[in-house]
């Protein structure tokens, strides 16, 4: 029921920055619905990167309002035994910058505990218990990710105690490791966890690391009780977002530009708030919300502009045990388009049911069926010393005009140098691999790796050469693996340059141990000598 983190960077050095010696995270459910998450951290410190910059301070984040934290133990034992004892003053309380600017939220409160006497060698111990009141939540809920950036883990154990009678529901993806279960007593025990390298791209429920969900709620849909309840308050939208929105499709359009651009965000995730969420009218007279908010307003608004609207919730794929704790997204769902808070359009979850599974309010899920994404380009060319005239077409499927072909056109000024014309080809249409930003990948990969959605991309440049010639190479290049495939060509056909590229990914989230073949298709789709022409004048 707490939020415990401690800043740390991304390291990928072959010995961890710190190591715990120990992890204990307790939570005990008490029979009059009270809780109490009991933390004990044991961690040396290897390297001055760790206490200087990783470990030097623990931020304990919790709601004031109906929880309390006590810190039973806080020292440090430097390398030749001294024991100095964290004093009052290294005990700040401050608001967490997830409430800032969020007047509603100011009861959360961040207890910042500075580790004093740190060194090479030194070990510093914590101990601290989170009480939350009897009545505040319906469940308890617990998700632990079982590692740590910068720091391998020795002994790293998570506890769950229940009244009897209480049943607890769990997961655990990523480890076989089992509980050990005495009455309402549960252990999980996890050894020599290697440190997190906290990879981008690392599919979310995955991580590279064993993550561990439990719950005592009998059924999802008792978790998300909380977000059913609504007042009877009348919400519309501002009139001038509705300006010319003369179709259903443009009146979801303009309800989601109100709370996209028109509220502020606030990250407050609803367990901190005691799993409550504010009113769609609260929302709109503060002009901000979380994104649970923002989901649920965003339903509201156009429900009152005559559309079939409702809240639903993303979990990640690998998750089995939900609750409100591993929530991945809040979304709206509109006339079978997946509408997020988050940016505007259609979110991509759509084209993702092997990352994410959806389900309404009422615990039922939401069937998806997934297609691969396939994008057809061409595009007519001329090309002088010193401009290049665009003519193009594409179809984005599948999209609700997948059948229709989108024109475009374009005029730019190629690169010129020592006489040399340089032109470099259109960059593909929004949706395509080359506006995920995947052209600086690392050589070596430990955890699965996510692309939005599968791909099968097709394009076809011929450009017509007026007042140049051509002194770019003929090329044909290709690559076919288990991953995918692709293929590159350049042909020199007198008075035309063609250029055909073409890449296939049959998958979305490639594991670990394929990363290589995956690398091997980038590099060569990546390679900025195949996407230019260069031309000199006749």
């Amino acid at each position: 029921m707490i939020m415990v983190a401690m800043i740390f960077a991304i390291q990928l050095f072959a010995a961890a920055d710190g190591t715990y010696k120990s992890i204990v995270s307790e939570y005990t459910l008490a029979p009059d619905g009270g809780i109490t998450q009991r933390v004990s951290k044991v961690l040396k410190y290897n390297t001055h990167h760790s206490f200087f910059s990783l470990f030097g301070e623990t931020f304990v984040v919790y709601n004031s309002e109906y929880q309390s934290v006590k810190v039973d133990t806080s020292y440090t034992v430097q390398k030749d035994g001294t024991v100095i004892v964290t004093p009052q003053n290294a005990f700040n309380y401050v608001l967490p910058s997830m409430a800032a600017k969020a007047p509603d939220y100011n009861k959360l409160t961040e207890l910042v505990i500075t580790h004093t006497g740190l060194e090479l060698g030194a070990t510093a111990f914590l101990d601290y218990t989170i009480f939350t009141e009897p009545g505040v939540v319906g469940s308890l809920d617990v998700e632990e990710a079982i590692g740590v950036a910068g720091a391998d883990i020795e002994k790293y154990q998570v506890i769950v105690n229940v009244p009897q009678g209480v049943s607890l529901r769990w997961s655990l993806h990523g480890s076989n490791v089992k509980p050990v279960v005495k009455g309402g007593r549960y252990v999980w025990t996890f050894n020599n966890v290697k440190s997190a390298k906290g990879e981008a791209n690392t599919p979310c429920g995955y991580g590279g690391v064993p993550r561990l969900s439990a719950t005592t709620a009998a059924a999802l849909s008792e978790n998300l009780t909380p977000l059913t309840v609504q007042t009877l308050d009348l919400c519309r939208v501002l009139r001038n977002y509705l300006t010319g929105a003369d179709s259903d499709k443009k009146r979801a359009e303009a309800v989601q530009k109100y709370i996209v651009q028109g509220l502020a965000s606030c990250k407050v995730p609803p367990y901190l708030a005691a799993n409550s969420v504010r009113q769609c009218r609260q929302v709109m007279a503060t002009a901000y919300g979380t994104e649970a908010e923002k989901a649920l307003a965003m339903a509201r608004l156009m429900r009152a502009e005559g559309l079939q609207a409702q809240t639903v919730v993303a979990f990640p794929a690998a998750v089995e045990v939900k609750s409100l704790r591993n929530v991945a997204e809040y979304l709206v769902l509109c006339d079978g388009v997946f509408y997020s808070v988050r940016n505007m359009g259609e979110s991509p979850l759509r084209w993702q049911s092997s990352h994410y599974s959806v389900y309404d309010l009422a615990g039922n899920k939401i069937e998806m069926s997934p297609s691969d994404t396939e994008i057809e380009f061409s595009a007519d060319v001329t090309l002088s010393p010193r401009k290049a005239v665009v003519n193009g077409e594409y179809t984005v499927a599948p999209s609700p005009t997948a059948n229709d072909k989108e024109k475009f056109s374009e005029e730019v000024t190629p690169y010129e140098n020592s006489g040399y014309t340089i032109y470099k080809l259109p960059l593909p249409v929004s949706g395509s691999m080359d506006r995920w930003g995947l052209n600086k990948l690392s050589k070596e990969r430990s955890a699965a790796f996510e692309i939005p959605y599968k791909v099968n991309e097709t394009y076809e440049y011929t450009i017509k050469l007026d007042g140049v010639q051509s002194v770019t190479k003929n090329v044909k290049k290709s690559v076919k693996n288990s991953v995918g495939s692709l293929s590159v060509s350049i042909v020199n056909n007198g008075g035309s340059v063609v250029v055909k590229r073409s890449i296939s990914l049959n998958m979305d989230v490639i594991p670990a141990n394929k990363y290589k073949e995956f690398l091997e298709i980038m590099r060569l789709w990546n390679n900025d000598n195949l996407r230019k022409i260069v031309v000199k004048k006749k």
